[in-house]
C-alpha cells in the first residue's frame, strides 16, 4: 500500500466493469465517425456525377445507304436530350474523335461543334475506305465530346432506322 497526503491507495487497476464500459464507449464513437465518414462520401459521390453524365445525346435516325458495292456516306440524325450544351470534337475535315468499327473518320459534316439542349442536327460522315464494310454488319460508332465522354452507337452497314 501507498499513502499519500494520509490517504491510501492500492496498486490494483480500474474495475474490470468499467473497462468493459471504457471499451464499449470507445467503440461506438468509433463507430460513429465511420459513419458520419461514410455517410458523407457516399453523399459527395451520388450528388455530383460529373460533365459526362449530363452529356445526352441520342441518335434519332440514321442512314448508311449502299452506293454499288460500298457504303461511302452514315447520316446521323442527333438531338440533344439533356440539359447542357454538349461539345462535339474536331467536327469538320480533319475529325479526330469519330471512330466507325475501329476506324478513325476523318470526314465528318453537317453539326456544329456545339449543340444546345433540345437542338438537333444531322451528321454526315464520309466513310474512311467504304469498300471495306460488309453489308448487315453492325457497326460500333464512338464520338467524342470535348469534355472527355463519348458517345457510343450502334448502326447497320446499309440500313436506315
Amino acid at each position: 500500500m501507498m499513502t499519500i497526503m494520509g490517504k491510501r491507495f492500492t496498486n490494483r487497476g480500474i474495475s474490470t466493469i468499467i473497462a468493459a464500459l471504457l471499451l464499449i464507449a470507445i467503440a461506438i464513437a468509433a463507430g460513429v465517425l465511420l459513419y458520419v465518414f461514410s455517410m458523407g462520401l457516399i453523399g459527395s459521390l451520388q450528388g455530383s456525377g460529373g460533365q459526362q453524365t449530363k452529356d445526352q445525346v441520342i441518335m434519332e435516325a440514321y442512314q448508311w445507304p449502299v452506293s454499288g458495292t460500298t457504303y461511302p456516306t452514315l447520316t446521323l440524325n442527333l438531338r440533344n436530350t439533356g440539359a447542357s450544351t454538349v461539345n462535339l470534337a474536331g467536327s469538320g475535315t480533319g475529325a479526330a474523335d469519330y471512330y466507325l468499327g475501329g476506324t478513325q473518320q476523318t470526314t465528318v459534316s453537317g453539326c456544329a461543334s456545339a449543340l444546345s439542349p433540345g437542338s438537333a442536327c444531322a451528321l454526315t460522315i464520309t466513310t474512311t475506305n467504304p469498300g471495306s464494310w460488309s453489308g448487315g454488319v453492325a457497326y460500333v460508332l464512338k464520338i467524342g465530346l470535348s469534355d472527355g465522354g463519348v458517345m457510343s452507337y450502334s448502326v447497320i452497314a446499309g440500313s436506315s432506322q
